[in-house]
């Protein structure tokens, strides 16, 4: 529940200007209820195999102070990064989804291996011990720009996040879409 008026009003600017792109088929913020359950959930994602998962970016989402979610279709704007890296034990970059239309030239980025059309393994670039799957918080510049608002992130679900907040909302299950949360603060005015 806004806690003024003026909290309202970025409020609803900002599920607005979220319904309002293309591609989003709903949008909603998460109440109380759906932010302890997703953070249940996330915290007991199991591993990929060796591969750990590590939702850096939902938790980020889960600290701000007001948490939006879309649904969205495949005519969504692409992400300004990757969304998902793989990372050996000492922190490096060993991999990385491909973005929409990136192209990887094998001659600068070294030894590569393609898994698939959208993920690349840099060899050259150390060991592959430790490694785990990261997904990082991206920026959402949709959001960012509404005056009001501030310490915006995003990031994706789970698969399993996203089944779970979708029958919270009461939404049906479409393998054609996923869920991204949108997390802010509120500048003081």
């Amino acid at each position: 529940m806004p806690a003024s008026k003026y909290e309202g009003k970025i409020l609803g600017q900002v599920l607005a200007t979220l319904s309002g792109l293309k591609g989003v088929r709903h949008s909603f913020y998460l109440t109380r209820q759906m932010r302890a359950g997703l953070g249940r959930i996330e915290r007991r994602y199991p591993s990929i195999g060796p591969l750990t998962v590590e939702n850096i970016g939902l938790f980020d989402c889960l600290t701000r102070k007001h948490v939006a979610c879309i649904v969205k279709d495949k005519s969504f704007r692409g992400p300004p990064h990757p969304t998902v890296v793989l990372v050996n034990e000492h922190g490096t970059v060993i991999g990385r989804e491909i973005l929409p239309g990136e192209r990887i030239d094998s001659e600068s980025s070294g030894k590569t291996i393609f898994l698939g059309k959208d993920f690349v393994i840099f060899v050259d670039r150390g060991s592959g011990r430790g490694a785990r799957l990261v997904l990082p918080t991206v920026p959402f510049k949709e959001v960012e720009v509404i005056r009001g608002v501030s310490n915006v992130c995003s990031s994706s679900p789970s698969t399993i996040g996203d089944l779970f907040l979708r029958e919270a909302k009461g939404l049906r299950d479409d393998p054609r879409l996923a869920s991204i949360l949108i997390g802010f603060d509120l500048a003081r005015p």
